[in-house]
């Protein structure tokens, strides 16, 4: 992503220094400095709630199993493209899963000097249910607000599930911040010990907890593009990756020194111990050479444009620390503890079988334990609908004899959750 900085004047007069004349934001920015306005002591909060989080990190690694966290994706959209296809969906849970399992093809990318820090969190995504809400409304980012319209139904919206119990994500199209050009790709609030707010301010709702995520920036297979003063934004999925990685607690890896006021961060920190320090938010390019900081403690490491909490280009990112994983891990086991300790059998990839795979002409598929009416679909690799149907049988045989040669994924749902399955068709 790429940020400019934004100077509000008392005047309310928008003055723009770029680093270069793309205006691609993350609005997490956005989120501490609205917030901290509309109630005054918010950021010492967040603080309180951050070392919380970080004293109880320490012991988040003794919890030896794996989180698993159900999602609920709301697709609210206007025009046709906005409603984006159930393959975009499932890539987009693909993603996150690979980067917090250390699943990502690019892993490996990551440079010697970080190999040690770079781990395997533990924390995977299990697709809960899809909401499509056709609305009439665009969704803004204005001076003092964010658009939490898209969460509400009677503003346009998709009211919350259960935010205790599910990761929301709001899937829209993110209007240009009026008057400035730039463009929001996604918001998220971190977690908040609400018990702790000063007295007299109000926390903002737990309906509102979640992720908002610009339409043309969700998954890696989505044909939706973009284009912001002529740069076009190579999405692969992983905005969402750092959005989820906000909502779990962590900070942008420069530690947000200056917030919307831009400024050298070099004197401020992510609260992370493994991640270097950083003076700002890397370029799309990630160049190597990049050393924005002096580095205590002996050993002066480079800026890490690896990690999915800078602002670096998506083909990038491969990493979160293992400082980082400690962190999210607690606030799951804290904050967020409903998420995971929630008594509810997902449903998983482990229930289906599929075969011959490849297959010419019968594909045969098992659903073990079914609870329920499945519904299936299948899509090609561009998200081209070939079949869909209800199933109330556990064993069934889809004929997929007249589908050309080619990469499928079946797609199943029923009332626990959701799974995709890829399978070949060779002639």
């Amino acid at each position: 992503m790429k940020f400019i900085y934004t100077l509000i004047t008392v005047f309310y007069t928008f003055v723009l220094v770029a680093q270069r004349p793309n205006t691609v934001v993350c609005g997490h920015d956005m989120v501490l400095d609205i917030n901290e306005k509309k109630y005054p002591g918010y950021q010492s909060v967040l603080n309180q709630s951050f070392d919380e989080a970080q004293r109880y990190s320490q012991n988040a690694t003794l919890r030896n199993e794996i989180f698993r966290i159900p999602v609920v994706i709301h697709i609210v959209w206007r025009n046709e493209e906005e409603n984006l296809a159930d393959s975009i969906i499932q890539s987009q849970i693909q993603v996150l899963n690979d980067a917090f399992r250390l699943q990502n093809s690019n892993r490996d990318e990551i440079r010697d000097i970080f190999k040690d820090i770079q781990g395997d969190a533990e924390i995977e995504f299990y697709l809960k249910d899809v909401k499509r809400v056709k609305t009439n409304e665009n969704f803004t980012v204005l001076l003092f607000s964010l658009p939490d319209e898209v969460k509400q139904q009677d503003e346009g919206g998709s009211d919350a599930v259960d935010t205790e119990k599910h990761l929301n994500i709001w899937v829209c199209k993110i209007q240009p911040i009026p008057f400035i050009g730039g463009q929001v790709l996604g918001y998220a609030y971190p977690p908040l010990g609400l018990a702790n707010w000063p007295a007299g301010a109000e926390a903002p709702s737990k309906d509102l907890e979640g992720v908002v995520i610009d339409f043309r920036v969700f998954g890696n297979n989505n044909p939706n593009k973009l284009t912001v003063q002529g740069f076009t934004h190579e999405a692969l999925g992983r905005t969402t990756v750092h959005e989820v990685g906000h909502y779990l607690g962590l900070r942008h890896i420069w530690g947000d020194g200056g917030g919307l006021f831009g400024g050298d961060s070099c004197g401020e920190d992510d609260g992370i111990e493994d991640t270097p320090n950083q003076g700002a938010q890397s370029g799309t390019e990630c160049d190597p050479t990049l050393n924005t900081c002096v580095d205590s403690g002996g050993i002066d490491l480079p800026d890490m444009f690896e990690n999915y909490m800078d602002y670096s280009g998506e083909a990038c990112q491969n990493t979160f620390t293992k400082g980082q994983i400690a962190h999210m891990r607690s606030v799951l086991m804290n904050q967020r503890k409903l998420l995971v300790n929630t008594k509810e059998v997902a449903f998983t990839s482990d229930q289906v079988t599929i075969y011959p795979n490849p297959t010419s002409d019968k594909l045969t598929v098992n659903v073990s334990d079914m609870e329920g009416e499945i519904t299936l679909e299948i899509r090609d690799m561009t998200g081209s609908l070939h079949k869909s149907d209800k199933i109330n049988n556990p064993s069934f045989d889809l004929d997929v004899s007249t589908f050309s040669t080619g990469m499928y994924m079946l797609h199943i749902r029923n009332k626990q959750g959701s799974v995709a399955s890829r399978f070949v068709v060779a002639k």
